[in-house]
């Protein structure tokens, strides 16, 4: 699979708490302003350095740029779980690394019954990739680390990887799960592991 714009993530996994926070921006029309102002006046993030600040906004507007249209409605009426699986799939779209890694490493592993993952199985899929992707290709090592550590967290905040073990996500109802087939992201499935192995 050839994806576009290797964009290494660095900042960050989830970031449930500071989405959550976020509510009320993301429910304004005028998200994009209030993303600014956040940065100076920091009313819900309670970030104490506006660098700091810069840095997650920055994250988060990058993830929100990818959100589907209805995606914040079906967000905030979620269960805890159901919030850190939609993250995740935001964090999938908006990260074509982290695509590639959990489509060529973490779903393969799984489809084979392997269900230990590690630093070393994301490590090599990167090397890979720096072979044949120039973006990747001109990633420090510390990039590639930083990238790799916020991808198995990632993981571990979606409850796909627990104990150092790929899981299957906790039961959902179908509602859930038919949001992504609906809008045309039936691959986010797979990628939660509920494949037939």
């Amino acid at each position: 699979m050839k994806l576009k714009n290797y964009t290494a993530l660095t900042t960050g996994a989830l970031y449930l708490s500071e989405f959550d926070a976020i509510m009320p921006i993301l429910q304004s029309n005028e998200s994009h302003k209030e993303l600014t102002r956040e940065l100076k006046e920091n009313r819900f993030l309670g970030i104490k350095t506006e660098s700091a600040r810069k840095r997650i906004i920055s994250d988060l507007r990058r993830r929100i740029k990818f959100a589907p249209v209805d995606f914040w409605d079906f967000y905030f009426a979620g269960s805890p779980l159901q919030k850190q699986l939609s993250l995740f799939f935001l964090l999938l779209i908006a990260y074509p690394v982290a695509m590639d890694l959990q489509l060529e490493v973490v779903v393969s592993k799984w489809k084979k019954l392997e269900k230990k993952i590690n630093f070393f199985d994301l490590e090599m899929r990167l090397n890979e990739l720096a072979s044949s992707v120039s973006e990747v290709g001109g990633w420090s090592e510390r990039t590639k680390k930083n990238v790799t550590t916020n991808f198995l967290k990632s993981l571990k905040e979606a409850n796909l990887l627990v104990n150092g073990e790929l899981t299957k996500p906790g039961f959902q109802p179908d509602e859930f799960w038919n949001y992504f087939i609906t809008i045309g992201e039936s691959w986010f499935l797979e990628a939660c592991l509920l494949s037939k192995q």
